[in-house]
């Protein structure tokens, strides 16, 4: 059974286009937002290629943010670019963290500043915030990526940094491979 909502920023968007098995992001979310400023970011041909793949498809929305929803997402980025303890937060990835909590939708992005909002600002911490980390557990524990042995755990992981050229933090990637191999009960 997939997820039911997810709504990706773009970094997250242009990694999972050059990842090998970017399939699966379909399979554990019914369906993807993606903001009309997202799509406007995007300049690759392999990530508009791979996006309008998954829009015609029907796998990824495109999603025009309501007027209160762009104002809430500007008095956001403001908000945070006046803590100086929070890292910044673009326009894009402030809409899906407003629209993320209005219709209860997993935030995909990989952005530092997007996920330590959620985590020290009351008004978001109800926001549920995915990188690519979470997403390939989740696969990995759902068994949509089939793996044996720990090794086969590690090896997912490495193909996802080999192919996007995204490095976990090691110490949320051992999190994360210890959490299957406990979820899983693998040697």
């Amino acid at each position: 059974m997939s997820l039911k909502l997810a709504i990706s920023d773009t970094c997250f968007i242009i990694d999972w286009a050059y990842y090998r098995r970017r399939s699966i992001l379909t399979e554990i979310f019914k369906t993807i937002l993606v903001p009309e400023q997202v799509l406007a970011e995007i300049e690759d041909e392999k990530s508009i290629s791979w996006v309008s793949a998954q829009l015609a498809k029907g796998n990824m929305l495109l999603f025009t943010p309501s007027p209160l929803d762009l104002r809430k997402a500007e008095e956001l980025v403001l908000k945070i670019s006046s803590k100086p303890f929070l890292r910044k937060v673009d326009l894009p990835e402030a809409i899906c963290l407003v629209v993320g909590q209005r219709l209860n939708a997993i935030v995909l992005t990989e952005n530092r500043g997007a996920l330590l909002a959620t985590r020290t600002l009351n008004e978001l911490k109800n926001v549920v915030v995915w990188r690519a980390l979470e997403v390939l557990t989740e696969a990995i524990i759902r068994k949509t990526i089939k793996v044996k042995k720990r090794e086969d755990v590690e090896r997912v992981f490495r193909e996802y940094e080999n192919d996007t050229k995204h490095i976990f933090p090691r110490s949320d990637l051992k999190y994360a491979i210890d959490k299957v191999i406990k979820c899983l009960k693998l040697k």
